[in-house]
């Protein structure tokens, strides 16, 4: 119990600096507690919610909230929300699993290579 809670609280730190924590928070539930994928990444949303809560709340505060901009991002976030749901209920839940873990990885390759260019735009 107490390895959960410390598991959490530094994923939760790693994704208030922007590391992607939540994906870490999928891979450490799946893994290492034998939570169903579905469920995971269920809890996933659950936890952005929360640190979402936080982020919002500082934009509010110094004024960096475009309303045009949240439309179109909710409608379009509702609409993939439940394209997904309609998507997921059709896949084997170990062909999801498979899928997931590609996604994660190929993320991880285009946020590493897009550090890496930063860091040389930086030096130069």
């Amino acid at each position: 119990m107490i390895f959960d809670v410390i598991i959490s609280f530094v994923l939760a730190a790693l994704s208030g600096l922007g590391v992607g924590g939540g994906g870490l928070f999928v891979i450490f539930l799946a893994i290492f507690t034998d939570t169903p994928q579905l469920i995971a990444q269920g809890m996933n949303l659950l936890f952005f919610i929360f640190s979402a809560s936080s982020s919002l709340i500082i934009h509010l505060t110094h004024r960096k909230i475009y309303a045009s901009l949240i439309a179109v991002l909710a409608i379009s976030g509702a609409l993939g929300a439940i394209l997904g749901t309609f998507v997921c209920e059709r896949i084997d839940p170990n062909i999801l699993r498979k899928i997931f873990g590609v996604m994660l990885v190929i993320t991880g390759i285009f946020t590493l290579k897009k550090g890496r260019e930063g860091t040389r735009s930086t030096l130069s």
